[in-house]
């Protein structure tokens, strides 16, 4: 594995809005860690367990779909039904919810076994893109990407023969990714640089980057588009003001922590939060609360007003319902 030394870097502003609490609801897990969601036509939902269990959440209760033998991630589903599932550990696999068959997309990318396999999205066409996190970092220490800075992200494309190519190197910690409703572009978010990218796919501009939303106020996780076209951007922690004065200085200030026992290193805050963006940036929702349950949201999801939200730290996931009374229907 591949190490990196702390970089100086210049974090953005952050952008402040008024936010608001709603309640809600939450649905044990038989294990911990949901990292994403997905919310199924039928309107149950679908998370990866720490244990490498899938899982669907039905009224009725909890079933079992498969196990990846690794971290699940980032999950989607593909026109058929069958799951595209982001494992950190195995890399990007398909699992047939039905049978419980699971198998390999991509485990190998340049002749090097596929790392930290983080999200994915499928196009009509049946191309596959997928990010991966980190070349230096695992799900254990992230966190020391987070201090050094590291950018070694990548953004990666499976062509429906399966032919494997490298969009993008040198991301911030790429993490979730969103297909746009006409296939022109895909967001990217980079977590450590608090900001979603556009990667343009088709057009003038195709093969380039341009900003969708910087200077977020906390870490971007995975993201999810719903019906209604609104980006949905699960924000496990707000920035921390240490770590945002340490990263223009010294990177030897940076070292330093990295030192100190894993006790000792900056701590986020406990909180629920999420945010919506309309496809031009713009900002919708700003859903900020606490729950004694639940903290660390790593993956949030709507359907017909119903907002479903995962932990990866977490043994529930919760729903928030979006009635019109709150003036959150857009």
């Amino acid at each position: 594995m591949a190490s990196q030394r702390p970089v100086r870097w210049r974090p953005p502003p952050k952008c402040r809005a008024a936010s608001v609490a709603l309640p809600l609801s939450v649905f044990p897990l038989p294990a911990t860690g949901g990292e994403d969601i997905l919310i199924e036509p039928s309107g149950a939902v679908v998370t990866g367990l720490g244990n490498g269990d899938i899982v669907r959440l039905e009224p009725s209760g909890t079933t079992v779909l498969g196990n990846t033998g690794g971290r699940p991630l980032g999950i989607e589903a593909e026109a058929d039904g069958t799951l595209l599932i982001c494992d950190h550990d195995k890399g990007l696999l398909r699992l047939d919810p039905k049978s419980g068959h699971l198998s390999t997309v991509v485990d190998t990318v340049e002749n090097a076994r596929l790392r930290f396999c983080s999200n994915a999205v499928v196009c009509p066409d049946g191309t596959i893109y997928f990010t991966t996190s980190s070349e230096s970092a695992t799900w254990d220490d992230y966190q020391a990407d987070v201090i050094r800075h590291a950018a070694s992200g990548r953004l990666i494309r499976v062509s429906p023969r399966g032919d494997v190519t490298v969009l993008a190197r040198g991301l911030a910690f790429a993490n979730g990714l969103e297909l746009a409703p006409d296939s022109s572009f895909l967001l990217v978010a980079e977590t450590i640089a608090y900001r979603i990218r556009r990667f343009w796919l088709t057009g003038p501009d195709a093969g380039a980057w341009s900003d969708f939303v910087t200077g977020l106020p906390g870490f971007p996780d995975n993201i999810s588009l719903s019906e209604n076209g609104l980006l949905w951007v699960a924000l496990p922690a707000p920035r921390m003001p240490l770590l945002d004065f340490l990263l223009p200085r010294a990177p030897a200030l940076r070292t330093l922590v990295l030192t100190l026992p894993q006790a000792l290193h900056p701590k986020p805050r406990r909180i629920v939060w999420v945010q919506a963006y309309d496809l031009d940036g713009r900002l919708v929702h700003n859903i900020k609360t606490t729950h004694r349950r639940l903290s660390f949201v790593t993956g949030a999801a709507e359907r017909h007003g119903a907002l479903w939200l995962s932990s990866a730290r977490g043994d529930v996931l919760a729903r928030i319902d979006l009635p019109a009374a709150h003036g959150l229907e857009p």
